[in-house]
């Protein structure tokens, strides 16, 4: 019986671990910012999980929450911003700018879909996710993201 008891507490201990590992990993401060910024492995895709990470990370109706890509399109990055929302023109899609902390403009007119055709605010980004959709230094709807790799030498 000991045996079987001291397995459970290895498996509840466990446990506690690797959810404290998935909170931390989901969370995960990043420093250079002029305000706490988080990496995360993806945006939002509604508004409930929208209003749950704002809540997370303590955002209010003076600093709304925003999830938007690096300035290198390599990390989705989610923070409370300096102000409660964003407006954001057509044709547009928006990173996060390390010095200074602020938030920039891309223009996504070249997206094969997906590149907003109305302007929105920032609270509804999760209705534009090829916004935040990237991956290698690219938002997946450029035609150039599936360009083939250069051949080594």
């Amino acid at each position: 019986m000991g045996l079987s008891l001291q397995a459970q507490l290895c498996v509840v201990v466990f446990g506690i671990f690797l959810s404290s590992f998935i909170h931390l990993h989901e969370f995960r401060k990043l420093d250079g910012f002029e305000f706490p910024v988080y990496s995360t492995e993806y945006c939002p895709r509604n508004e409930t999980e929208w209003e749950e990470r704002s809540t997370a990370i303590n955002c209010s109706d003076k600093n709304g929450y925003v999830c938007l890509p690096n300035k290198n399109i390599t990390e989705l990055l989610e923070f409370c911003y300096t102000i409660p929302f964003i407006w954001i023109e057509e044709g547009i899609c928006l990173y996060l700018n390390k010095r200074p902390s602020i938030v920039l403009s891309y223009n996504c007119s070249q997206f094969q879909f997906g590149c907003p055709n109305a302007t929105h605010k920032s609270f509804d980004l999760f209705e534009n996710p090829e916004c935040t959709t990237i991956k290698n230094g690219c938002f997946l709807a450029e035609p150039s993201c599936y360009s083939s790799p250069k051949p080594k030498v």
